[in-house]
């Protein structure tokens, strides 16, 4: 033992010691530091500061654990100091407890909602416990920070292809944007949609397909009538595609190789188109008839997909170009059975939307009528782009009516005037 640190263990002053202690840590002395401050938390046990350099030291030392103890005593004593619970939640990092350290980084964020680095670091913690819908919003969160940091685009590109399904995806962010939880990102994001295009266009830049197509996604809930977002996500959505043909097409190879005949055995048999009941009564198609906001997401409903609110449905209603719309009529009875509907500039472009058919009256030609009603209107208008997003077990349908796809996850498909003699010859 050191005549220094022999000094320290026998000196009962504490101002003296801590002063000491702190002298140490100013001259990068660490291994003195650290006896300093802890000879100083003996002789006063109850003072903030002394935990909170003496987990500094520890952090210079890279001795983790005994740095989490110290920042851990220091946030007990002040939870209102950022840097230690900051400082503690890198420490955990170090020791690899991700949850714990999820926590500290947490709480720093809760403090200092602006500094970069905790709600990077909160992403990578998340990451490692799987949590990918948090990592996500965390990286969104750095990135409207630091939107110049090409490291975070790259982790949050990642973090959506690991979050998995596409679809999927793409369904869920819609959710979260309508209805976005107070002071999160995506309430910025709901009054600040430039952001979102900012994010999505970097995101291409930097290769990261997947989490470009679900923001584009986004910014189309909020503004649904852009053209170079349109264009932008058919663009990805079909590079996206080709990239997933070519990996389907690698792997099918490669299981043919190795095991063919196992292959054969485990194809599933084609699954039967099932049988609707005859309902009486009679089935009229028309564009002239106004379907109202209930009558609509009853639809959606007996079909499987979630309730929309009436006021919003309304709204996409009064803002659509033209829609179609096919009605069971029985005993003076009318039920909307069918229905379609288009968004356009009126011009070069249009999306059609909303397509559903009652299950009952499914298998019948129904969906064929009014998709190639509502396609006549919007070539009679002038429209020669027609595009729709299809899931992959109706992709034939839309091929039979002279769209174009690719094969896999969520279809991007194109109905081109130019191509149209093409699916006729």
């Amino acid at each position: 033992m050191t005549a220094e640190i022999k000094a320290i263990a026998s000196n009962s002053n504490w101002s003296e010691v801590y002063d000491l202690a702190d002298t140490y840590r100013n001259q990068q002395q660490w291994q003195n530091a650290a006896i300093a401050f802890q000879r100083a938390i003996e002789l006063r046990p109850d003072f903030f500061w002394s935990y909170h350099h003496l987990g500094d030291v520890f952090t210079q030392l890279r001795q983790w654990k005994q740095a989490a103890i110290a920042y851990r005593r220091a946030v007990q004593l002040d939870p209102n100091f950022f840097w230690s619970w900051h400082n503690l939640a890198d420490a955990l990092t170090k020791l690899k407890q991700w949850e714990q350290a999820a926590i500290a980084y947490r709480s720093a964020v809760q403090l200092d909602p602006n500094f970069f680095w905790s709600w990077h670091n909160l992403a990578d913690a998340l990451i490692n416990l799987q949590q990918w819908d948090r990592a996500i919003a965390s990286y969104l969160q750095a990135i409207h920070l630091q939107p110049s940091n090409q490291l975070v685009y790259q982790k949050l590109g990642t973090a959506f292809k690991q979050r998995g399904n596409l679809e999927e995806s793409i369904q869920y962010y819609r959710q979260v944007i309508q209805s976005p939880e107070p002071n999160s990102i995506f309430s910025i994001f709901k009054t600040q949609p430039q952001l979102l295009l900012d994010f999505a266009d970097t995101l291409t830049k930097e290769h990261q397909a997947i989490g470009a197509i679900i923001l584009y996604y986004l910014l189309l809930e909020l503004q649904p009538y852009q053209d170079r977002v349109l264009q932008q996500l058919a663009q990805l959505l079909q590079q996206q595609n080709q990239l997933e043909r070519n990996l389907l097409y690698r792997r099918q190879k490669l299981e043919s190789e190795s095991n063919s005949e196992l292959l054969s055995r485990l194809k599933p048999s084609p699954i039967p188109k099932p049988k609707t009941p005859n309902l009486p009564g009679r089935i009229i198609v028309n564009s002239d008839c106004a379907v109202q906001p209930n009558q609509l997401e009853d639809l959606c409903s007996a079909v499987g997909w979630s309730r929309r609110p009436l006021n919003r449905v309304q709204q996409a209603l009064d803002n659509s170009f033209s829609y179609i719309a096919a009605w069971h009529i029985h005993n003076q009875e009318q039920r909307l059975i069918g229905f379609a509907r288009a968004v356009s500039d009126g011009t070069f472009h249009a999306t059609m939307l909303d397509i559903l058919v009652h299950p009952n009256f499914q298998n019948r030609g129904l969906g064929k009528t009014i998709v190639t009603n509502l396609i006549e209107q919007l070539r009679q208008s002038g429209v020669k782009d027609i595009t729709l997003f299809a899931s992959p077990h109706i992709v034939d349908f839309y091929h039979k009516l002279g769209f174009i796809s690719q094969p896999n996850n969520l279809q991007w498909m194109l109905w081109s005037f130019d191509l149209d003699d093409h699916f006729k010859s």
